[in-house]
């Protein structure tokens, strides 16, 4: 028997996993489970995962994702919040030895990832890779600490709701345009693979997904612009997108950025956060 077959594939299937074990979704958890092996199927060849590759699933759940993975991976990590449940899926069946399933929540706090579960991703010895079913209550700060954070993973496949994946891909000047938009502008290259409708998860959500994947680029900044505390003017000036930015940064900084008196942050193009943050410090935060 495959791994496939060992995991629930169909809504009925899930249903009666967790009826067995006396448990139901839990929503402040994003519970939110895949119950569609071609669209599995489908993320699995978008994210391009090879025998090279160390995943990192975030969001072990009901054990789809993770077996697809297990059939194509070189090494997996997959890491749950929910111990039970993932204990429940580890259950399923002998899982081979490449695979490590960790208990334990993925963000160490608001601006850190866990690093016990990074560090045995790293440990694997080969090209780490992100491929996951995001719960939509963390999707945002998990993506943002991957991208600033020193991890050199090649990219990162997952499953979002649709308005998170339309702040990452924003342009400048639009309402979605944020700290997210801009640290892919400086960091990273985004592309909205795929549309996913609700049907394919069992309960389904109220909202729309989509297929992100991240690729990053110039990580070598990365130290440069947290050191300059760039992350943090960001989400300072995005608390109050509607107020005018001269408010929190002096004017000839904004001047001297080639900036209009009366910007928002929604109209500065990433390159000129790095040089409002650079400005603001010589000015000793203007």
């Amino acid at each position: 028997m495959s791994l496939s077959d060992r995991v629930p594939r169909t809504r009925n299937a899930v249903q009666a996993l967790l009826a067995s074990h006396g448990i139901q979704p839990r929503k402040i958890r994003g519970q939110n489970f895949l119950i569609d092996g071609q669209l599995i199927d489908a993320i699995v060849r978008d994210a391009g995962v090879e025998s090279r590759h160390a995943v990192l699933e975030i969001g072990t759940g009901t054990g789809i994702l993770t077996a697809a993975l297990a059939e194509r991976a070189g090494a997996v990590v997959t890491c749950d919040i929910d111990e039970q449940l993932q204990g429940i899926t580890r259950g399923l069946g002998d899982w081979p030895e490449h695979v490590r399933f960790v208990g334990g929540d993925i963000l160490q706090g608001k601006h850190a990832l866990n690093p016990e579960i990074t560090e045995m991703w790293r440990a694997a010895g080969l090209v780490p890779k992100v491929v996951s079913n995001l719960p939509y209550s963390v999707a945002t700060p998990v993506l943002a600490n991957l991208i600033w954070s020193d991890l050199p993973f090649e990219d990162a496949t997952v499953l979002v709701q649709r308005e998170a994946a339309e702040r990452f891909v924003a342009p400048v000047g639009t309402s979605e345009y944020g700290p997210m938009a801009i640290a892919i502008g400086l960091l990273a290259e985004a592309q909205v693979v795929r549309a996913v409708p609700p049907q394919v998860f069992w309960p389904q959500p109220r909202v729309q997904s989509s297929v992100l994947r991240i690729t990053p680029r110039n990580r070598d900044r990365v130290p440069e612009y947290r050191a300059m505390g760039l992350p943090e003017l960001l989400q300072k000036a995005f608390l109050h997108r509607r107020k005018v930015l001269r408010r929190m940064i002096a004017p000839e900084l904004i001047e001297a950025a080639g900036l209009p008196p009366e910007v928002r942050p929604e109209g500065v193009a990433p390159e000129q956060w790095v040089a409002l943050c650079v400005g603001s410090a010589n000015h000793g935060g203007g």
